[in-house]
């Protein structure tokens, strides 16, 4: 169906994440460190990537909306912040859709497949 970017830090998560993934029929790519994103989009064709904020080496808004502006990967945001005011800046920003931690991986891969079909 896809490439699908997965950038976390948790290396647990960005596992169970990607067996998700594959379940759904997508192509997982993992990425612990944010710095790499960019570059990985520019020589890659992505269909989304999966950014948690907490990820190391960027500013989570930042790399979304430089990845909005690069390519035409749609952006997922995961967070441990659940503000109404976290989500409405994702939202200006343009991201697909926000998922708070803790998160259900099945969950996310179910609604992020819908969302791209």
């Amino acid at each position: 169906m896809g490439n699908i970017l997965i950038v976390v830090s948790d290396t647990q998560l960005l596992g169970d994440l990607s067996d998700c993934c594959r379940e759904e029929g997508f192509t997982p790519h993992g990425l612990t460190d944010g710095s790499f994103v960019l570059p990985w989009v520019g020589e890659r064709d992505a269909l989304a990537v999966i950014l948690d904020t907490s990820a190391g080496g960027v500013n989570g808004a930042v790399l979304s909306r430089e990845i909005l502006s690069s390519s035409n990967a749609s952006v997922f945001v995961l967070t441990k912040n659940d503000s109404e005011t976290d989500q409405l800046k994702a939202d200006g920003l343009g991201v697909k859709a926000y998922f708070s931690k803790p998160l259900k991986p099945a969950v996310v891969f179910s609604q992020i497949k819908s969302l791209l079909s």
